[in-house]
């Protein structure tokens, strides 16, 4: 899929002349959103009419986009017209210009044939999908405005392994990274992860998701700690997903998460830090879904709440679709003298397959509705 994209963008970029079928003399016209009832001044600037005529920008942000230098000078359809021909010639859809000028208005100022043509131009020539183009223009537009934007692209191409499945990925989770200074931003941030343990392999994971990239050193550094206060020791293979768990929340919200078990369910601060070490996302739950999850366990399933802190993967557990509907099941059980073995723990963490498998299928016959009941409570239609 990729060799044809570029192959397709190839034909395009060094084709002046290249115009899909559905090009015709003006690009806006394409885009075009029907023109606003609103009052607009006399003397509206052209940039802004256009703005609002074909991307349905409404007044007062046309107005504002209209101001930026880029812009100030457009007094015809000329340039944006040619930027828009550029956009599609490198294979960004109609709905995807319309997102790239709705995030960067000003690139529309931009000379097409001088300015961003010619950096698509290196960027194909060094072997870059065009997928990977298209994306990377349609999450951060503003990499057609910076002057080493083939040295970044390359810089994390190569970081990821040449692998432009995962270059994909950040592209579209992280795309501000590409806007980052490599030697300012990035290094000093690859460096302080590799200093607590983690390897290429972990940060490109990392980099797939959307944890801590948006920290500055000082706060990356304040969420590296707290991972190992909280018993994580760094080099561990659980330090990564503690990371993941809760890079992009702050240290504050973190504490505080903290002490509501302390305080709400009498956790000790050993209890805290065990229940993150098996389960990290347990520090990032919201109390209220907490509180419902450990009142049902508490007061109807007998658990002490120190139990569950040994235990804390059922607390990421849905109060609705699992803990109730199998609490319910179990209770039919128990309610015809079957009493199950395994704990309400393992039963709550079995994949819903294995649990129709195990505890609903065999013992229809005995219980009669068995698998209607728990449909039921699956549904929300059996109280508890």
């Amino acid at each position: 899929m990729f060799s044809n994209l570029s192959s397709q963008l190839k034909r395009a970029i060094y084709s002046p002349f290249f115009s899909p079928p559905q090009f015709h003399h003006h690009c806006h016209h394409l885009l075009r959103f029907p023109l606003s009832t609103q009052t607009h001044p006399k003397e509206l600037p052209f940039i802004a009419n256009y703005l609002i005529s074909s991307f349905g920008f409404s007044l007062d942000r046309a107005l504002k986009a209209s101001a930026d230098s880029h812009l100030t000078v457009i007094k015809s359809p000329a340039r944006p017209d040619a930027v828009v021909k550029f956009l599609i010639d490198t294979g960004l859809s109609d709905t995807q210009i319309k997102s790239v000028v709705s995030l960067q208005p000003a690139l529309l100022g931009y000379d097409a044939d001088k300015t961003l043509r010619p950096k698509v131009q290196q960027m194909v020539e060094k072997g870059i999908p065009g997928e990977v183009l298209v994306q990377m223009i349609r999450y951060n537009p503003t990499v057609l405005q910076l002057k080493d934007t083939l040295a970044r692209l390359l810089f994390w191409r190569d970081f990821v392994g040449n692998n432009d499945k995962a270059l994909l990925k950040i592209i579209s989770r992280n795309s501000f990274l590409f806007s980052l200074h490599i030697d300012k931003h990035i290094l000093p941030r690859l460096n302080l992860l590799k200093e607590y343990g983690l390897s290429n392999g972990d940060m490109v994971s990392l980099l797939e998701g959307r944890s801590c990239w948006g920290r500055n050193l000082v706060s990356l550094r304040q969420i590296l700690d707290l991972i190992e206060e909280l018993g994580i020791p760094r080099g561990s293979k659980m330090f990564l997903w503690g990371l993941k768990a809760i890079g992009n929340y702050s240290r504050s919200k973190l504490k505080s998460n903290e002490e509501f078990f302390k305080n709400t369910y009498g956790w000790s601060q050993e209890e805290v830090c065990a229940a993150f070490r098996k389960h990290p996302v347990v520090l990032r739950l919201s109390e209220e879904n907490v509180k419902s999850s450990m009142n049902f366990l508490m007061s109807k399933a007998g658990i002490e709440a120190r139990s569950i802190a040994l235990r804390p993967r059922i607390l990421g557990c849905s109060l609705q679709k699992v803990l109730i509907p199998r609490y319910t099941v179990l209770s039919a059980l128990e309610s015809k003298g079957l009493k199950i073995k395994c704990s309400f723990f393992s039963v709550c963490l079995a994949s819903e397959r294995c649990f129709r498998e195990i505890y609903v299928v065999p013992y229809e016959k005995d219980v009669p509705g068995l698998g209607k009941t728990y449909a039921a409570a699956y549904g929300g239609k059996v109280p508890v």
